[in-house]
């Protein structure tokens, strides 16, 4: 089940509102401004709509002009969507001062002002637009001043203190609101009257008598109002203006009492705000006092939320505390070369950060930068902004419709994507639902600090399932924990409650993947203290099972296969039981090859049964029609379980069963890949051949189902990458067939080659294609290769006609280009193992002229001249372990194509990707230099193989392994045995 599915499972609480209000709501955010307006146009001719509404019908006017010009992209129609929307609520104002949305409108129409003098001051200023910017503002103050004025009056009309909340709720409501709107009214009176003192070049001095009015309407509202949010954040602004003032030491007094009203989510940025001033005030010292704002600040900024981190108050707090780092890497008379340079990459780092997001801080960012020597970027980023809900349901509608918009937005992306749309319309996408998400958990946690006891307790749930959603898809997993298990633990049997906790878990995963050993532990008995708690509450609902999937996928992330296993037993019986049960036998089978590759043979087998155990009871338990691909890629295991574990009966059973069989359902699977394709009938072929082996009967159908699976592999590998997956698949499985070949008792051996030689000639004839000729050959080769008796170097009888075959093959497909070096390559191999060694050597020498680093082909080459040597005759063998050691076949440069064992051991001694290689052509560097010596009956000779064994001990003390050291100790005892010496080997 998707999160999306989580979120909206339940019956979600909407607060109601009128239809044409919310059908207005949902054009605008779809952008639709001229069908907004058009359907207000028609509203007064529409049967049922609220007499409100029709009567504030300029007002939504206006806001959709509002909205118009933030959306809007073009400056020009931006000014004028704005100055439209401004004359629009003035005409409101004027002539609605009685209605019961004037206030509302007041504000707007103040708050469209402020913006309206904001864009005067964007850009290179001049006088001009410095006294239209002023003018904007004084008309914002005036407006302020007028609300609060008519809520003054309102306010002393009610009695206020009087009114007993118990006995007249409603007037108790209405009085809270005048009041909150009042004190909104005097903040925003301040602000107007401190930023029209900004619009000069000199605040301090040519706009002295602005700041000091907007300084007592922060006073005022500090001292009296301080147990209100509006109040306690006043002491923000009032530390400003007394700094702009010159009055430091009230400044921060007024920082500092900000700084100390707590941690409510509403009064962080003006907390942030606090924090920048008392930076600026520390830089402003003589000297300036860098340490003190770095003490201030970096704590602060690291300290950041991700829903603050893009704020545009935020990004003024990395410019300041960037400039604290600034002063510091020019103290070169109190700091060290080193402690200057850090500071100067700390100050870097926070301006980078900074220009991330665009904003009125971009221009100082990019100058900062230049500074230090970073080049600017065009990278620009929108800023989230979300407006101070007015109650918690108003709260809550904004962040469902805004969940609802990113699951929109989030499905837009996988399209975008899944179509290759351009980088840009991903980004502009990707960029519009990180604001989503942002601006929902701004709003969510602003609208659950209104909550109180009257609050719908349904909705509050709702909320906060919302909120922990947007922190998980935030990336901010700590909240997302703590937020989900409050809500699991406080919201016991319902369905918001389960959310919650599943969110929880989901978080709690990744902060595991995150953490290092001791922090991951810690999450880790979080996790199952929340996943034991969700399945004791709510044991019988399906998606508590999601609690139980992450514990259990958890624990095999771990490799406890034990603990997963309980935890699959103790699930009910169910769908959601026997899918774990098969990724449990997946798991199982992934470790018993990990140990295979470790040569823990015996372990390994213990856990292949053990998976395939666990596989055949998750497919037993599928019931229905329909089959996932994961049942038949389990299925596909079990089946390669069964191929290796000697039962390829079971393995075919196992394709071909009618309800999960991946060969009997091919048709049914949902676009497979085409590794899993050739994977499947790569162990089609391996369960073939391997029943072949083990019953005379209906041999015929066994080749022609072979063939069969043999054009499937064809037909799935198109082109060039689709040949070599080709080749690689029956290369692999010719390697498969030797390791069964190598462990096969002498009569199943025999009986296993005669089969399969059928079967390869079979498809030999059935087929022109290259790649699967050369692969019959190879196979071949491996078969006469697998069937030469121990300690044999030339083939005999059964051996040797496989080996002809192949030979035969590889002639036929003969390319003298580079196409065909790795058919000439084998081609020589082959030519070895039947003896003939001259013409093993031509071959390889061709290889090698065009690809001398063939290494292979280096090995295949010098074992054909030592191999060689112990055919001829005394007086000419000792030559001939003389080329293997030394090479031979000088090319026109008089240097040898073919390296020999020594320049092998050479090449490949300092590189550990050829480990491996370079003990073996030291193991045959020691051989052939005994042979030699035994050869031409020179002691000095073998005295120097013995040497080359002891000297190399000295340098590798483990000779490559147990398996290659117990080689070195045989042949040393060998040539000492030889050489009269005490026989003692690697001692």
């Amino acid at each position: 089940m998707t999160i999306s599915t989580f979120l909206y499972s339940s019956t979600n609480v909407v607060a109601e509102g009128e239809p044409a209000e919310e059908f207005l709501k949902r054009l605008r955010a779809a952008g639709y401004y001229d069908l907004a307006n058009a359907y207000l146009d028609r509203l007064p001719n529409l049967p049922g709509v609220d007499q409100g509404i029709l009567s504030a019908i300029p007002l939504e006017k206006a806001q959709t002009s509002i909205d118009a010009a933030i959306a809007s992209r073009s400056n020009s129609q931006r000014d004028q969507a704005f100055e439209q929307a401004e004359t629009e609520l003035q005409a409101y104002v004027d002539a609605n001062s009685s209605h019961e949305r004037a206030s509302e409108a007041r504000s707007m129409l103040g708050k469209l002002q402020m913006v309206r003098a904001a864009q005067h001051m964007s850009g290179e200023l001049d006088a001009g637009k410095r006294s239209k910017a002023r003018e904007a503002y004084a008309k914002a103050a005036k407006t302020f001043e007028n609300i609060q004025s008519d809520l003054k009056t309102k306010l002393e009309g009610m009695q206020g203190a009087k009114i007993d909340p118990l006995k007249d709720p409603e007037k108790a409501t209405l009085r809270d609101q005048f009041r909150f709107e009042y004190l909104m009214a005097r903040q925003n009176t301040g602000e107007a009257q401190l930023m029209a003192a900004k619009t000069y070049e000199n605040p301090s001095k040519d706009g002295k008598a602005l700041l000091e009015k907007a300084l007592a309407e922060m006073v005022e509202l500090s001292e009296k109002y301080d147990n209100y949010i509006i109040g306690a954040s006043a002491f923000h602004k009032r530390g400003d203006i007394e700094r702009l003032l010159g009055q430091k030491d009230k400044a921060i007094e007024s920082y500092t009492r900000m700084l100390e009203q707590g941690e409510a989510d509403s009064l962080r940025e003006p907390q942030i705000g606090a924090t920048i001033g008392l930076i600026k005030l520390a830089l402003e010292e003589d000297p300036p006092k860098y340490q003190d704002a770095i003490k201030q600040g970096e704590e602060f900024e690291k300290s950041l939320r991700p829903d603050e981190k893009r704020l545009a108050i935020s990004q003024e707090l990395r410019i300041e505390l960037a400039k604290a780092f600034i002063a510091k890497s020019k103290d070169e008379k109190n700091t060290k070369p080193n402690e200057r340079k850090r500071a100067t990459s700390d100050a870097r780092q926070l301006l980078l950060s900074a220009r991330k997001v665009d904003g009125p801080h971009s221009a100082e960012t990019k100058t900062l930068l230049a500074d230090l020597g970073v080049q600017s970027s065009d990278e620009t980023v929108e800023l989230p902004t979300a407006d101070d809900p007015a109650s918690f349901d108003e709260a809550f509608l904004s962040a469902n419709q805004l969940v609802q918009t990113s699951q929109l937005l989030s499905d837009q992306l996988e399209r975008l994507r899944a179509d290759k749309a351009s980088e840009d319309q991903i980004k502009e996408v990707e960029e519009s639902l990180i604001e989503a998400r942002q601006t929902g958990v701004i709003i969510l946690r602003r609208g659950l600090s209104m909550i109180n006891s009257e609050s719908d307790t349904m909705q509050v749930n709702e909320a906060r399932k919302f909120l922990t959603y947007l922190l998980q898809q935030e990336e901010n997993f700590r909240d997302s924990f703590v937020t989900g298990r409050f809500l699991a633990q406080n919201a016991p049997g319902t369905d918001s409650g389960l959310v919650g906790g599943v969110l929880a878990l989901g978080s709690a995963q990744k902060l595991i993947a995150q953490a290092g050993d001791r922090e991951a532990e810690y999450w880790l008995k979080e996790l199952q203290s929340v996943g034991d708690y969700l399945v004791r509450i709510w044991p019988d609902d399906p998606k508590a099972a999601a609690a139980q999937d992450i514990m259990v996928r958890l624990a095999l992330s771990n490799d406890d296969f034990d603990g997963s296993r309980k935890l699959i037993d103790e699930m009910p019986e169910g769908p959601q039981k026997f899918m774990l049960a098969r990724l449990l036998g997946q798991s199982l089978w992934n470790d018993s090859i990990r140990l295979l590759s470790e040569e823990k043979t015996q372990e390994s087998q213990t856990q292949m049964k053990a998976a395939a155990k666990e596989l055949q009871k998750g497919l037993n338990g599928i019931s229905g029609g329909l089959v996932s691909m994961e049942a038949f890629q389990a299925a596909l295991t079990l089946a390669k379980i069964q191929v290796r574990t000697d039962a390829p009966d079971k393995a075919v059973k196992t394709l071909d069963n009618p309800k999960y069989g991946p060969i009997a359902n091919r048709s049914k699977m949902d676009q497979p890949s085409a590794s899993l394709i050739s994977d499947l009938y790569r162990t089609e072929l391996q369960a073939v051949v391997g029943l072949m082996t083990t019953s005379d009967k209906g041999t015929d159908k066994l080749l022609d189902r072979a063939a069969g699976a043999i054009d499937e592999l064809r037909s799935n590998a198109q082109g060039a990458d689709g040949e070599k997956r080709l080749v690689s698949t029956f290369v692999s499985l010719a390697n498969d067939i030797r390791q069964q070949l190598d462990t096969a008792p002498p009569a199943k051996k025999a009986k296993l080659i005669d089969a399969f030689q059928v079967f390869l000639t079979r498809i030999a004839d059935s087929t022109d294609d290259k790649a699967t000729l050369q692969w019959v050959g190879q196979t071949l080769m491996e078969l006469g290769e697998a069937s030469m008796p121990a300690g044999k170097t030339k083939a005999e009888g059964q051996s040797a006609a496989l080996l002809k075959a192949a030979a035969d093959t590889f002639t036929d497909l003969k390319d003298p280009s580079e196409a065909g070096l790795a058919n000439r390559f084998l081609l020589g191999k082959t030519q070895r193992l039947r003896g003939e060694y001259s013409s093993a050597l031509n071959e390889l020498e061709s290889v090698l002229k065009q690809k001398a680093m063939m290494l292979d082909a280096q090995k295949e080459a010098a074992l054909t001249y030592e191999q060689w040597a112990g055919e001829l005759e005394p007086k000419f063998a000792g030559r001939a372990y003389k080329s293997a050691l030394s090479g031979g076949r000088p090319g026109p440069d008089k240097k040898n194509t073919i390296w020999g064992w020594g320049r092998i051991s050479q090449l490949t001694q300092r590189n550990e990707q050829f480990r491996d290689i370079f003990f073996e052509s030291r193991y045959h560097v020691a051989l052939c230099r005994y042979l030699q010596g035994k050869a031409m009956n020179n002691n000095a000779i073998i005295e120097q193989s013995i040497r080359d064994i002891t000297g190399l001990v000295v340098l590798y003390p483990e000779m490559g392994g147990e398996e290659q050291r117990r080689k070195f100790d045989a042949l040393l005892k060998q040539i000492q045995r030889a050489a009269g010496q005490p026989v003692v080997g690697l001692k």
